[in-house]
C-alpha cells in the first residue's frame, strides 16, 4: 500500500512538471516575435510607342512639317494606370508613393535647318541636342496631375530647361480624356540658339538676301498654352491617342526678328505597347 502511495505521489509530481513546462511553452510561444513577411516585389512595365505630330517647322515659324515623336516611360504593376500626357519627357519613376511620383527623364531636341525657312537663310544650323534632367509630378486630387520637370541640354545649345502642366483628367471605359495648361522656360543658351541673330549672322545672312538685325535673347519663359488629349485602351497593352495643342511664345520668343508667328499649333497622332518585363530589384 505504502509502495502504490509513493508510485502515485512521484506520478503527480511527473504531471505537474509536465504542466508547468507546457505552460512556459506556451507563454513563449505567445510572445514570440514573429519574423515579418517578406516584402511583395511588384513586376515592372515598359511602355515604347511612337507619335506624328503635325508642328512649325522651327520655333516661330509659320508653316509645318510632320515630325515623329517618341513615347516611353518604366513603372510598376501598381501604376499602370497612371496618367501620361503625350508631351511628357520620356521619364522613369524611382519614387512612386501614390499621389506622388518622382525620377529621371529626358528629352532629344532635333535642332534646326537654315533651309527650314527663308527668315533663317545664312544663320547656319542648330545641332541636335540632348536634355537630362528629372521630373515630379503629384495629385491633390484623383483628376488632377501637377507636373514639372527640369532638364540640362547640351549639344546644339547648352540650357537649363523646364516645362510645368497641369491636366484635369476623366476616364470612361477605354477612353480617357485630359486637358490643361502648359508654361515652359528656355535658358539663354537655347535662346540665343533658336531666336539670336550675331553680329556674324547678320552679316552672313545679309548676303544671303536676307536682311537681319542683331538680336540677342534673353532666357525666361518662352511659351504658354495649352494641350488636350484623347485616349483608347484596346487592351493587350496597345493604346492609341489623339491630341492637339496652342502655345503663344513670351518674351525674346516673340519679339525675336525670326519669329514668325507667336502663336504655335500642333496636333498629332500616337500608338504604344506595354509589355511586362518581370521583377524589379526594389
Amino acid at each position: 500500500m505504502g509502495r502504490m502511495v509513493g508510485s502515485c505521489r512521484v506520478a503527480g509530481m511527473v504531471l505537474v512538471a509536465a504542466c508547468g513546462l507546457s505552460g512556459v511553452a506556451g507563454a513563449a510561444d505567445l510572445y514570440a516575435t514573429k519574423a515579418p513577411p517578406a516584402p511583395v516585389q511588384e513586376d515592372w512595365y515598359v511602355t515604347i510607342g511612337a507619335s506624328g505630330v503635325l508642328q512649325p517647322t522651327y520655333p516661330g515659324g509659320d508653316e509645318y512639317t510632320v515630325r515623329p515623336g517618341l513615347i516611353f516611360s518604366i513603372s510598376k504593376e501598381s501604376g499602370l494606370n497612371t496618367f501620361t500626357s503625350v508631351d511628357d519627357s520620356p521619364s522613369f519613376a524611382l519614387i512612386n508613393a501614390g499621389a506622388f511620383r518622382a525620377g529621371p527623364a529626358g528629352r532629344l531636341d532635333w535642332g534646326r535647318d537654315e533651309g527650314d525657312s527663308n527668315r533663317l537663310r545664312g544663320l547656319g544650323d542648330v545641332d541636335f541636342s540632348l536634355e537630362a534632367g528629372g521630373f515630379a509630378e503629384w495629385y491633390p486630387l484623383d483628376w488632377l496631375r501637377l507636373r514639372g520637370e527640369l532638364r540640362y541640354g547640351f549639344g546644339g545649345y547648352e540650357a537649363l530647361m523646364g516645362d510645368l502642366a497641369a491636366d484635369a483628367i476623366f476616364s470612361s471605359g477605354p477612353w480617357r480624356f485630359a486637358v490643361g495648361p502648359r508654361l515652359s522656360y528656355a535658358g539663354g543658351g537655347y535662346m540665343e540658339a533658336y531666336f539670336g541673330v550675331t553680329p556674324q549672322q547678320a552679316a552672313t545672312a545679309a548676303l544671303f538676301l536676307n536682311p537681319l538685325p542683331v538680336f540677342s535673347a534673353s532666357g525666361g519663359f518662352d511659351s504658354a498654352g495649352v494641350l488636350a488629349q484623347v485616349t483608347y485602351a484596346f487592351g493587350n497593352g496597345f493604346t492609341a491617342g489623339a491630341f492637339g495643342s496652342y502655345k503663344h511664345l513670351l518674351g525674346d520668343a516673340s519679339s525675336s526678328p525670326l519669329t514668325a508667328d507667336s502663336n504655335q499649333f500642333s496636333a498629332g497622332l500616337s500608338l504604344s505597347y506595354t509589355f511586362n518585363i518581370g521583377k524589379g530589384f526594389w
